[in-house]
């Protein structure tokens, strides 16, 4: 009867010490946190002070990682308290001592990594993972693609024959293909043009020569302008603008249909500002030869965004309908995942924008009724790029593994971000941890 009274004595004494105090306050901190994380989870996030636009440390994201860190801190502290007042009712204080740190020790080693996962992937709308990715994840971009006779013809032309485009360009019948060998030649004559040079002084009218021409003045004329409007680059952007029409101007007197020339004069109207009239009048000329021409539809895309001239509603709009008159698996039916991503990096949250249900359902839409079709194996290599990346934003790994296993293949530049061989090994990184460990093998 003694030993139960003294027990009790002990037991209530033991509760009534500033470390159960301790203890109480570290749940109360945790209960705090889940508060806020379920809080900031829903649209009452406004009471919180957290707005979707914010910064990220008052933004709903933002808000669900710090309610989970204190709450995971909080529960902590709380475990070992807890521990500290067992061991101090029956034990001396430095073994009270040692097992309130030894909790918090075991504790946080069992829990970091699986925890810490959790924040990386709330704190970044699930873009990001604790895994590095595998040495073989790396793969250098090569804009090429799948496409094995431009690579040759490229590599020729870098050492100043030109010849073998000439030949790849005139065998070339379909405009997407022939577009897209046209703008990866330019890009190589923006930076070194002698082979072109030398190729219009032997074939001053060779329509595939012209083109060539008008792209890379378009290629160069972006170079100049940057990645961000710079003022002091403004005078040349137009002057090679301007060159870059007059020199379209002569390539479509030697061939009024170039498709190429077409869709490389819709980007000259909008840097040179030429007003909707003439930039519709410039994408009806290109759909009369072409009717789902790819390259020209991603031009007009930009021309109706609202950084140009038009506005959200209108490029997704315009993105709708002409993905959804193209032939089933032909590139173009992907026209609506680009405006879906260029409405996300508008409005500066391309997670949020991406991972919304409605959002989410019309990608993968999108992706069925391309991949369904076929997919054409005329920009299959670009739409891989494409799916992969979009899904990778709107979080769903699942979805982004096939797509994943082409881009190691071939691997874009675009849409990747600046270091693409970094972003798309992370990226493949992210998949093998969200899907698991085989996925992408």
């Amino acid at each position: 009867m003694h030993r139960l009274a003294y027990s009790a004595a002990v037991t209530a004494a033991a509760w009534d010490t500033p470390a159960a105090y301790v203890m109480l306050g570290a749940l109360v901190i945790a209960a705090i946190g889940l508060l806020v994380l379920g809080v900031a989870s829903t649209p009452a996030h406004r009471l919180l002070g957290l707005w979707a636009d914010g910064p990220w440390w008052f933004s709903p994201r933002g808000g669900k990682t710090q309610g989970l860190v204190v709450a995971y801190l909080g529960v902590i502290v709380a475990l070992a308290a807890l521990a500290f007042v067992v061991a101090d009712a029956y034990a001396p204080a430095r073994i009270a001592w040692t097992a309130c740190w030894s909790t918090a020790a075991v504790v946080f080693a069992l829990t970091v990594t699986r925890v810490g996962k959790l924040v990386l992937r709330v704190a970044t709308g699930g873009l990001f993972v604790l895994a590095d990715p595998l040495p073989g994840d790396y793969v250098e971009a090569d804009d090429a693609l799948d496409d094995v006779d431009l690579r040759a013809a490229r590599d020729a032309a870098a050492t100043g024959n030109w010849r073998p485009a000439a030949h790849l360009l005139a065998a070339t019948l379909d405009p997407d293909t022939r577009h897209d060998r046209v703008r990866e030649l330019a890009a190589l004559a923006a930076r070194r043009g002698r082979w072109l040079d030398t190729w219009l002084q032997e074939e001053p009218s060779n329509p595939h020569a012209l083109a060539c021409r008008v792209a890379a003045g378009v290629e160069r004329a972006w170079m100049l302008r940057g990645s961000d409007f710079q003022a002091q680059n403004v005078p040349d952007f137009l002057a090679v603008l301007e060159d870059t029409d007059a020199d379209a101007d002569t390539a479509l007197h030697v061939s009024p249909d170039d498709a190429s020339v077409l869709a490389s004069r819709l980007t000259v109207a909008r840097g040179l500002q030429l007003g909707v009239v003439e930039h519709e009048r410039r994408l009806a000329q290109l759909l009369a030869v072409a009717p789902h021409h790819r390259g020209g539809l991603l031009e007009a895309l930009q021309f109706k965004a609202a950084k140009w001239f038009g506005s959200s509603e209108e490029m997704l709009r315009f993105a709708r309908t002409e993905a959804a008159a193209s032939p089933a698996g032909h590139a173009s039916n992907l026209l609506v995942v680009v405006a879906l991503l260029e409405e996300g990096w508008a409005r500066g949250d391309s997670q949020r924008f991406l991972q919304g249900r409605e959002v989410r359902a019309e990608i993968l839409a999108a992706a069925t009724r391309w991949s369904e079709g076929g997919p054409s194996p005329v920009g299959r290599a670009w739409g891989h790029n494409l799916l992969a990346y979009a899904c990778w934003f709107a979080d769903l790994p699942q979805e982004a593994v096939p797509h994943l296993a082409e881009t190691h293949r071939h691997l874009a530049t675009w849409p990747w971000h600046d270091d693409p061989r970094e972003a798309h090994a992370q990226v493949r990184a992210w998949a093998r941890e969200r899907v698991g460990a085989s996925a992408l093998d």
